[in-house]
């Protein structure tokens, strides 16, 4: 058995956030949380001993990292996972952490966050869909035939897909942050795994049956393909990597995987491996999910797909926030969606953009 751990756990706005907590609780661990939002998710749960607000790191770095630094030595952490896009800011800083940090040093962290940065790293391990500079780009009269977006984004928020454009739709400035990518046409793979100094401690794939808007899936059809596995295995192998790290793949119809982009931080696919995630960060072993079992967050899933939360399939998937004996994350829910509407409101961005928007890490800005 393994000995009590006392674990930070950062992003606590987001359904991994919890869905860690919870593991780590039932595992006999002690779980502090800590964000930058305070109406979180996973502020409710009753697995948490202690939860913290912090500083941005996007607004004030030096602060946010105090903050971290300040949790650390008071609670005794000996395991610090960040989930969401801190993680970026948190890489920069690995040494001064007195605990296990769960991610790589900045340097390789930049080079698989930046979209284009990403396609020219990793070529020589993945096949990778033609990519270039959007100021590199010129094939305007097929431009239908590509995908554009900021090398710097998530959740498919600002991508440019099965349209017709010309050079005028950008303006000088976005030319020098966005890329045009060759479309692929195929099935969209999201993996999730989890690495220490190079060896693979979890694997999980799905497929995002449902989303929210364009990009952040919402119902989790777990899929396996071997060479996606394989070459994700390889490379995490290669690179020494240690942390969450996340790939979206498209499977063209002849099995072929395209690696389109990559997300070193934590993503939805924790969900799939569930109560194993305990296990993956602090014993040894290699854990895959359980592929017989479909996951969705539904209270989202109702509000943007409203016929189809009725299905006989959703209805038997296992919601990802609700749990019999912790409660309160589910049903105060709205609580965290006002805080996020002040967000909203205040900085004239998105739904989806308000859930980053003072963690995100976009490049020269900081």
């Amino acid at each position: 058995m393994t000995m009590k751990q006392t674990v930070l756990i950062t992003g606590a706005r987001a359904p991994i956030a919890l869905e860690l907590a919870r593991s780590f609780n039932e595992a006999g661990h002690i779980v502090i949380m800590a964000d930058c939002l305070h109406l979180t998710i996973a502020r409710w749960s009753n697995t948490i001993h202690k939860y913290f607000s912090i500083a941005s790191p996007r607004y004030e770095n030096s602060k946010f990292i105090s903050d971290i630094q300040k949790i650390i030595q008071t609670e005794n952490v000996t395991h610090f996972i960040p989930t969401c896009e801190e993680t970026i800011f948190v890489s920069e800083h690995i040494d001064i952490f007195n605990c296990k940090v769960w991610t790589s040093k900045m340097s390789l962290i930049l080079k698989l966050h930046n979209k284009f940065s990403f396609t020219q790293f990793t070529s020589p391990q993945f096949r990778i869909p033609e990519t270039q500079m959007l100021s590199d780009f010129s094939d305007w009269n097929h431009s239908d035939a590509y995908v554009f977006k900021p090398c710097y984004s998530r959740f498919a928020s600002s991508v440019i897909i099965n349209k017709k454009i010309n050079e005028g739709h950008f303006s000088e400035n976005e030319k020098g942050k966005w890329i045009a990518q060759r479309k692929i046409n195929g099935t969209e793979i999201c993996v999730y795994s989890v690495w220490d100094n190079g060896k693979m401690k979890a694997y999980a794939a799905y497929h995002p049956l449902y989303r929210a808007g364009k990009g952040a899936g919402v119902f989790f059809e777990p899929v396996h393909n071997e060479d996606v596995f394989k070459q994700v295995k390889s490379f995490g192998e290669e690179i020494q990597y240690t942390g969450q790290l996340c790939f979206d793949v498209i499977v063209d119809q002849y099995n072929t995987p395209y690696f389109i982009e990559c997300n070193p931080r934590g993503t939805s696919g924790a969900h799939l491996l569930h109560e194993k995630l305990a296990d993956i960060f602090l014993t040894e072993g290699l854990y895959k999910m359980d592929e017989s079992k479909e996951y969705a967050i539904k209270q989202i899933l109702f509000l943007f797909h409203f016929v189809a939360s009725f299905t006989q399939r959703v209805r038997k998937s296992k919601d990802i926030i609700f749990r019999w004996n912790d409660m309160k994350p589910y049903f105060l829910q709205p609580m965290s969606m006002f805080e996020l509407g002040i967000v909203k409101f205040k900085k004239g961005v998105s739904w989806l953009a308000a859930t980053t928007e003072n963690i995100e890490w976009n490049g020269h800005e900081n």
